[in-house]
């Protein structure tokens, strides 16, 4: 692991965001006790209310938002215990949000609530973006017009769908933005950008939204929360502030106003719509339940194409399987029934391998590329050592096996399927050298820069195009590949044990 990663996982990945203690101004965060008296709020709760933040803390809730909002609060508390629910007050969004101990009101400032929103109202508005995504035939094309229809929808400048990798590096399938503004259609942006404690986050929170990215923060009163007796728990709050280090990146990246939208799939993280403005940027409670719902339908048709992908690619790989099997069972023949559809095998098109050698019953058969003998006979004794009971797959054979030299090139990729490897007796499988691209945004061993004081770090200041080229590395065996096979040697342990002849 590189220092820039150990920055991702031992720095970034332990900053409490969550407890950060401060609110952004475009709201006013207040806590409450199942028995309705306020325990902390924010300092700008003048802004809501026409009392001085000292004078709310202790006092009963309906001494400011009057008795018919109180009992409202009351009733959610006994029926909606686990719930977040949007109502309103005195033409304010608020967001209740049900903790054990607690209940937080989120309250917008702008008086936008004034107007009844319906679900018919919001429904009519994005109707015709939902049809064309539901229509939309592969996940590039929902990401395509994801990215259109969201940022024709929300008004902002630029809005990206971007999708992590199995590192967290994030990859931007989408964009659409203003004319003028930098394009980041095809990058990748390093998992520091979105850390753990952020990503997990978004499980609870379905978007974060940054008004004014140089918001004065607004802090909390008390600091210490008098029913946790620590710091607020922020999690799902949308007025949570914002980290110093995020601020500084978005000014680097000349975004003035962001908001971000999860992309789930199976419940896990998918993805991420983000969007960009480059001057500040108010949107209502309205939109961002839009955007929300929007979300969630992109989501169910991604995870709708991979599902059907998936099933595709297992329908496949089952039926060349089966007929693979059928081979060796008419002929009666293992080497003859593996080598089925030669100079090309059709164990080779099931695996997707650029060439295969078969080492059976003191024979040695080749089949497509493969290394040249000198380095089959090298190969071969690093697998007695190996002396694999299971299949064992790599897509990066040079990593663990050092005289890999020249033929790095024709096996990056190796599957071993052992038959009887006490007699060395194996099918080798292998894949060609496949030269990976990222177009990263960014230079991504310079995304961390620390002060003289090391628990002070910056975001990198450039986002400009930085490609890293990594060799040696082939198409990866899918689990299903690797099952499969593994499918395959317990069937010639099993055949070999009634056709020991074979």
């Amino acid at each position: 692991m590189s220092q820039y990663s150990k920055y991702d996982s031992e720095f970034c990945g332990n900053i409490p965001i969550h407890i950060i203690n401060t609110i952004q101004s475009y709201g006013v965060l207040v806590a409450i006790d199942h028995e309705l008296t306020i325990q902390q709020v924010s300092e700008n709760i003048s802004e809501v209310v026409a009392a001085d933040v000292k004078s709310v803390v202790q006092q009963p809730l309906s001494n400011f938002f009057g008795d018919a909002f109180a009992e409202q609060i009351k009733s959610y508390i006994t029926d909606h215990p686990s719930e977040k629910i949007t109502t309103s007050w005195n033409g304010h969004y608020i967001i209740v949000h049900f903790k054990p101990e607690m209940v937080l009101l989120e309250i917008e400032i702008s008086g936008t609530a004034n107007e009844p929103v319906t679900f018919t109202n919001q429904f009519r508005k994005i109707q015709s973006s939902i049809r064309k995504i539901e229509a939309a035939q592969d996940i590039d094309a929902v990401c395509f017009i994801a990215a259109q229809e969201l940022k024709q929808v929300s008004g902002f400048d630029k809005v990206m769908i971007y999708a992590f990798d199995k590192d967290w590096n994030g990859h931007v399938l989408a964009e659409a933005k203003e004319p003028g503004m930098e394009a980041y259609l095809g990058f990748t942006f390093p998992a520091s950008d979105i850390p753990k404690p952020a990503r997990d986050i978004y499980k609870n929170n379905p978007y974060r939204f940054i008004p004014d990215r140089d918001f004065e923060p607004v802090k909390l009163y008390p600091v210490i929360n008098p029913i946790s007796h620590g710091f607020l728990d922020m999690s799902d709050c949308n007025v949570r502030a914002v980290a110093a280090v995020h601020v500084e990146y978005l000014k680097n990246m000349k975004v003035a106003a962001s908001m971000s939208v999860r992309l789930l799939n199976k419940g896990e993280l998918w993805g991420l719509i983000a969007c960009h403005h480059t001057t500040p940027k108010s949107i209502n409670n309205e939109l961002c339940t839009t955007l929300e719902l929007l979300s969630t339908i992109i989501a169910a048709r991604i995870s709708s194409l991979e599902l059907q992908s998936y099933h595709d690619f297992n329908s496949r790989l089952n039926s060349l399987y089966t007929q693979v099997i059928e081979n060796i069972y008419k002929q009666n023949d293992l080497i003859e029934g593996l080598s089925e559809g030669k100079p090309h095998p059709l164990l080779m098109d099931l695996m997707q391998a650029s060439g295969m050698s078969i080492f059976l019953n003191k024979q040695a058969l080749h089949f497509g590329e493969v290394p040249n003998p000198v380095q089959l006979e090298d190969l071969l004794l690093w697998l007695q050592l190996k002396d694999p009971k299971r299949v064992f797959h790599t897509d990066s054979l040079g990593s663990s096996y050092e005289n890999i030299g020249d033929m790095e090139a024709l096996v990056s990729g190796l599957l071993i399927i052992p038959i009887q490897s006490q007699q060395d007796e194996y099918i080798l499988l292998y894949r060609k050298e496949v030269i990976q691209t990222t177009n990263w945004g960014g230079n991504p061993e310079e995304r961390i820069f620390f002060d003289k004081d090391p628990q002070i770090y910056h975001p990198r200041h450039s986002f400009k195009l930085w490609q890293e080229h990594v060799k040696g590395q082939s198409l990866s065996w899918q689990p299903e590949e690797v099952q499969t096979m593994e499918n395959l040697r317990s069937f010639l342990f099993e055949f070999l044990s009634v056709s020991p002849s074979n």
